[in-house]
């Protein structure tokens, strides 16, 4: 399968789908590698850190949506289904062309599970940091009932809380 570029340069369905499944390994490479980095700043409580990485990983999340669009375009311009997942793909090319997809494939599986294990750690690290904020709010809102005698009995049912809400 062989196709002109704009350039005349002919280029094969297998170069430019390798092309770009590179280029989406390199991208998860350097999110996997925010993610990793992100595990530490949410353990180490940096507010502005954790909020400047976000940022940084909404960019590399929106570079790899952008590359399985041209993916997704390449597979419709030579007359594939669109959504043709990439292990279906390469087992329906030729026995020569499948060795350094299936490489890349494998790349990308093992780079996005780990991406997937640190996203869910570090979704879970978040939750017990909320739960203990909420805790200790629970702490500083509840009802103080003072240990001495009180002047009346109305003194006792008044709250000392500082804010009465929930985070």
């Amino acid at each position: 399968m062989i196709k002109e570029h704009d350039g005349g340069d002919k280029v094969t369905f297998k170069e430019e789908l390798e092309e770009i499944l590179k280029e989406e390994l390199k991208v998860l490479k350097e999110l996997q590698i925010i993610t990793q980095e992100k595990t530490q700043i949410i353990i180490d409580e940096d507010l502005d850190k954790l909020q400047n990485t976000t940022k940084e990983e909404e960019e590399y999340i929106n570079n790899i949506a952008l590359l399985e669009l041209k993916r997704e375009e390449l597979l419709d311009n030579w007359g594939m289904d669109r959504l043709l997942p990439l292990s279906v793909l390469i087992s329906k090319m030729p026995e020569g062309e499948r060795e350094s997809l299936e490489s890349i494939g494998e790349d990308l599986f093992h780079i996005l599970s780990d991406i997937d294990e640190k996203n869910q750690l570090n979704n879970t690290l978040i939750r017990d940091n909320l739960e203990w904020i909420d805790f200790n709010l629970n702490l500083l809102t509840s009802t103080q009932v003072p240990t001495t005698y009180g002047k009346d009995k109305s003194d006792l049912n008044q709250s000392k809380s500082i804010f009465d809400r929930k985070v």
